[in-house]
């Protein structure tokens, strides 16, 4: 019984002595990632009227998650805002997509790009109203990374992991959106203005991103009660936004590949 308990001991201390050493390791490689390494991602009128056009083709009601309508429409709709804004920011960096992949998951819609045989998963999120600021999100949040069941990190699908944030804060919007009587037959101008969507213009952030080799050793040298973390019934992997790779840095690892 001694015996085992020393073995415990001694396994709990190394795995933290490997998480120190790690994350020491890889911050004196690498400065941590800060506001100004954030990549802001202007849109017109038209390219938002666009992606509202593709929502209203491809929504529709989710019964079952219970989420009010309107703030599914608006999900699905920052999906397709964050997709338009990547491929436009690819473009302008010389960057051509093979392929792009639709996924219905949840109500929500999961989108993915292919460069040079390289699969890039695309995460859309808002700031929590307890943060408040994009700069403090960088310091507390994640690369939304949902954990399946017991499947391990070698596991989660994608080659590449991209981050976009919008500067708009999730619980006021969602209740402003409960709060609207919207019909979602009207035109695109009309939605435009129900949704209030000229908050894009100005509002897309490329924040950070993460391959997945860079990630599954970062997860594997933490201890175990610290590789995920839950929020609403669902566990996500530890990928802290300020530990992860700078958007700029994208570009020359895919002309690398």
């Amino acid at each position: 019984m001694i015996f085992t308990q020393k073995k415990h001991d001694f396994l709990a201390n190394y795995q933290i002595f490997r998480a120190a050493y790690f994350l020491q390791h890889y911050h004196n490689i690498r400065p941590m990632l800060t506001m100004k390494d954030v990549v802001q991602i202007a849109l017109t009128k038209d390219e938002i009227i666009t992606c509202l056009e593709k929502t209203k083709q491809n929504h529709f009601i989710d019964n079952l998650r219970h989420r009010h309508p309107n703030v599914q429409f608006d999900c699905k709709l920052r999906g397709y805002v964050g997709e338009l804004a990547m491929k436009k920011w690819f473009e302008q960096n010389g960057i051509e997509l093979e392929k792009t992949n639709y996924l219905e998951n949840d109500g929500n819609i999961d989108i993915d790009f292919l460069v040079k045989g390289k699969n890039i998963e695309l995460k859309t999120s808002l700031i929590p109203n307890k943060y408040g600021n994009l700069e403090t999100v960088i310091k507390k949040c994640d690369i939304k990374l949902i954990k399946r069941g017991i499947a391990n990190i070698e596991q989660l699908q994608g080659d590449v992991h991209l981050q976009i944030y919008y500067t708009q804060k999730r619980e006021d919007k969602d209740r402003w959106l409960k709060n609207q009587r919207i019909n979602f037959s009207a035109s695109n101008e009309e939605l435009y203005a129900a949704f209030r969507a000229d908050c894009f213009l100005h509002s897309t952030s490329f924040v950070a991103w993460i391959d997945k080799p860079a990630l599954i050793q970062k997860i594997n040298s933490l201890p175990t009660d610290q590789r995920t973390w839950s929020y609403a019934q669902r566990d996500f992997w530890n990928c802290k936004l300020y530990q992860s790779k700078k958007p700029m840095e994208l570009i020359n690892y895919l002309e690398s590949v």
